[in-house]
């Protein structure tokens, strides 16, 4: 079975209520395929979440920093040889008003740009849709890419969520039904701010894993929602996922999130959680990541720590010690 890079275009209904928005449904156009055995780099950025709101200084919270912190990462950026850059989600934290403050930021950006829809985009977005007469359901918002032996997919972890909406037909009932399940297990992760892959993206990830593998590609995969380990920030059925990418060892699996970052190596899969940008008032971190052959390197600027991660061996671990850090 083939696999579209596009699985679920926008509607033109869709395209049209979110204007400008539009373009985070869109995958990365590449440059000329580089030469094979050639060093892979990319940058990554996790949670601006910008507002146009006063700091929550209870929980260091800096709004209205989103703007400045992300264009000085995209200066930085833009210095670095790079095939693309990556946001894992959240690029605001609510009010619509937010993308056209925010998005005129990216268009500084000289590389490739792959966004991950995050829990306050999904929000936003399913909000404006569902005022639409009629209804418009929030897309799904899952792709893939490649570039010189690697296979990238990025997936929705709000396929099945409390963000769907009445244009998402059963979607938004599945996912009450899911938290509850959740719920009466006392599963840590039965937050409604987190949601789920659904059954249909689940078998889209495993052909691609299936098709990877055929053909000696190497996967990495990007979320907004960590997978491992077991905590209350990541997807709702991420262990699941996690199992998933771990059987067809995927080199690594990066997502955003949970504000803290973190890090967790499980057979031959790094799962890699990178910090939010939200968080002080001054702190810009984001990452580059380098793949040369089995290693791969995250250089981490503006607080994000660094690591150095060959591939391991079995085994399944919590923390940097079956990676160095730079």
């Amino acid at each position: 079975m083939t696999t579209k890079a596009l699985p679920n275009p926008l509607s033109q209904p869709q395209q049209l209520a979110l204007g400008e928005a539009a373009v985070l449904y869109q995958p990365p156009v590449m440059r000329s395929p580089k030469p094979s055995g050639s060093v892979l780099r990319f940058g990554l950025i996790a949670d601006p979440q910008y507002a146009d709101a006063d700091p929550d200084l209870e929980n260091n919270l800096y709004y209205r920093h989103g703007l400045r912190k992300l264009s000085s990462a995209i200066g930085t950026l833009n210095e670095l040889p790079l095939d693309f850059v990556v946001t894992l989600g959240d690029l605001i934290d609510r009010h619509w008003s937010g993308y056209s403050e925010l998005l005129p930021r990216y268009d500084a950006l000289h590389h490739p740009h792959a966004a991950v829809i995050g829990n306050h985009d999904a929000q936003v977005i399913s909000d404006r849709l569902a005022a639409h007469i009629p209804p418009l359901g929030l897309p799904k918002s899952y792709y893939h890419f490649t570039l010189n032996g690697f296979r990238f997919l990025v997936i929705d972890g709000n396929d099945i969520s409390l963000y769907c909406n009445v244009g998402n037909g059963d979607d938004r009932r599945l996912a009450a039904d899911l938290l509850d399940e959740l719920l009466a297990q006392q599963q840590p992760q039965a937050q409604r701010w987190n949601g789920s892959v659904g059954a249909g993206q689940m078998d889209w990830i495993e052909q691609h894993l299936q098709q990877a593998r055929a053909l000696g590609e190497t996967v990495v995969v990007f979320g907004h929602y960590p997978l491992a380990p077991l905590k209350k920030h990541i997807l709702w059925n991420g262990e699941a996922l996690a199992d998933l990418l771990c059987r067809y060892q995927v080199r690594a699996y990066f997502a955003g999130h949970d504000h803290r970052g973190g890090y967790y190596r499980r057979g031959n899969t790094d799962f890699i959680t990178l910090k939010g940008m939200l968080d002080g008032p001054d702190n810009v971190p984001f990452a580059v990541a380098e793949l040369k052959g089995t290693l791969l390197t995250v250089t981490g600027f503006g607080g994000e720590i660094s690591r150095v991660l060959p591939l391991g061996s079995t085994g399944e671990t919590g923390g940097a010690d079956r990676g160095s850090r730079l």
